[in-house]
């Protein structure tokens, strides 16, 4: 059964698809835009129109609430989180630009919030893997699931029909990432935090048919370390698509 968000197909033989990660380089834009006064400061609508130009077929934010995490992270996690109350708008502006639409979800009140104002996949970060409350209400969820998990580490993947994984190294950043290349044809994807993207372009030649990189838009950005600025990430899906010519 093939897996569909919004307009496209994902599976190996389609075009790969592919998600920039706004993590919490957009809030340090809509939120703290006098973190640095030294460099251009962006909105949410121009950063939607920045990463569509850029030829990605996704934008994704991260939905979660600092207190889900340890107390000793709530003061660095409180600072970059997205306001639940732009999810519709950050949902619409994607639309209006031919974007998907998702995030990764901490909790069931997310989930809720992107099934009510029309989003279009779910992601499941790595460190929510054991997480089974909110995993079984993201499967409850008729929204597609892309899930993260260590692919280092041996543990057993959940089936579910919509559910799409994506392998990664759970570092900030990665250096010199060995690229998996044997999944037996299962639909599989690639979520990098290198700081070139080399190692996507390796993903896809080994069939991973989404992606998932960050995407930052100044160099004072917070996760700038692990991020392409978006001439980068343009060039990224250029290369990948060179890269699926080539297979």
């Amino acid at each position: 059964m093939s897996v569909k968000i919004y307009n496209s197909i994902l599976g190996y033989g389609q075009p790969t698809f592919v998600i920039a990660e706004l993590c919490s380089n957009v809030v340090r834009h809509i939120i703290h835009p006098t973190y640095s006064l030294d460099v251009s400061h962006w909105n949410l609508q121009e950063i939607v129109s920045l990463v569509a130009q850029t030829g990605a077929s996704a934008a994704k934010i991260q939905l979660f609430k600092h207190t889900h995490f340890s107390e000793s992270e709530w003061e660095s996690k409180k600072r970059v989180e997205f306001p639940r109350s732009r999810v519709k708008e950050f949902v619409d502006l994607c639309h209006k630009h031919g974007l998907a639409a998702g995030a990764s979800v901490f909790d069931s009140d997310a989930v809720s919030l992107l099934e009510q104002y029309g989003a279009d996949f779910i992601k499941m970060a790595t460190r929510e893997w054991e997480n089974l409350t909110l995993w079984q209400r993201v499967l409850e969820s008729p929204l597609p699931v892309l899930a993260s998990w260590d692919y280092t580490q041996d543990v057993s993947l959940p089936y579910a029909p919509n559910v799409i994984h994506l392998a990664c190294v759970p570092k900030y950043p990665t250096t010199d990432t060995c690229v998996p290349n044997d999944f037996e044809d299962a639909e599989w994807g690639w979520s990098s935090h290198s700081q070139d993207y080399l190692d996507v372009l390796i993903a896809v030649s080994h069939g991973a048919c989404v992606i998932e990189k960050h995407i930052a838009f100044s160099e004072t950005d917070f996760e700038h370390g692990w991020s392409l600025e978006s001439s980068e990430f343009r060039q990224m899906v250029k290369d990948i698509r060179r890269v699926e010519r080539m297979r």
